[in-house]
């Protein structure tokens, strides 16, 4: 078993998804500029930097691609 080193977290303020490694206590979200504590609970964890980048990437896209905004400018 190969040992976790990134997960995968949730922005409490925005709900941005990003990634920092797992013994990161805290992280700053690039878009609505809050640090935050990362709860141990809420992470998803991921083998890798890579993993952890296609983790965040896929799911802040699918809650874009979901967004009622979004699907209102596609209807225009």
């Amino acid at each position: 078993m190969s040992l976790k080193e990134f997960i995968v977290i949730r922005c409490p303020k925005c709900g941005k998804w990003t990634y920092a490694k797992t013994k990161q206590k805290s992280r700053f979200c690039s878009r609505c500029e809050k640090q935050f504590k990362i709860d141990p609970v809420k992470v998803i964890y991921a083998e890798n930097h890579k993993q952890a980048q296609i983790m965040v990437k896929n799911r802040n896209e699918k809650e874009m691609f979901q967004s009622p905004l979004f699907r209102a400018k596609r209807q225009s």
